[in-house]
């Protein structure tokens, strides 16, 4: 990304930098979990709902694969 970054003549403002980094954490997460970018961005953009919330889909796969007592809930 920081190579794609640099290429790019980087972001303009900071605001820009925030953006970009979300933007590229939600293409990592979403390519973690196995869901197409794309279409997250397309439902969330068109208030679709058919995909559901990342931290829900995390928290739904991370129950059944626990992580042990550190992960518990409080």
């Amino acid at each position: 990304m920081v190579q794609r970054r640099k290429i790019s003549y980087a972001t303009q403002t900071e605001l820009g930098t925030k953006a970009w980094d979300i933007f590229m954490s939600l293409v990592a997460t979403t390519r973690k979990l196995g869901i197409s970018f794309f279409e997250y961005m397309h439902d969330r953009i068109l208030q679709l709902g058919d995909i559901p919330c990342l931290g829900n889909i995390i928290r739904e796969k991370s129950s059944s694969n626990p992580f042990g007592w550190s992960w518990l809930p409080e």
